[in-house]
């Protein structure tokens, strides 16, 4: 019986965690796709996905 209850209330954890981190990355991405428009249409240089990504991999190698 206790079993049951503590694996009921790790799952319901772990369901509301992943839901959370699941908006959150929804949002992240619609904010920043909506950021990136209004910044293209004010004509401020936008760098492309593989600039981006070039970056970020350049930035986890100097924290690694």
């Amino acid at each position: 019986m206790r079993m049951r209850r503590a694996v009921r209330s790790v799952s319901t954890f772990t369901t509301q965690l992943f839901a959370a981190l699941l908006k959150a990355v929804v949002t992240s991405m619609v904010l920043g796709l909506i950021v990136v428009t209004i910044m293209h249409q004010m004509g401020v240089p936008v760098p492309t996905m593989t600039e981006l990504l070039r970056g970020v991999s350049r930035l986890a190698d100097v924290i690694s």
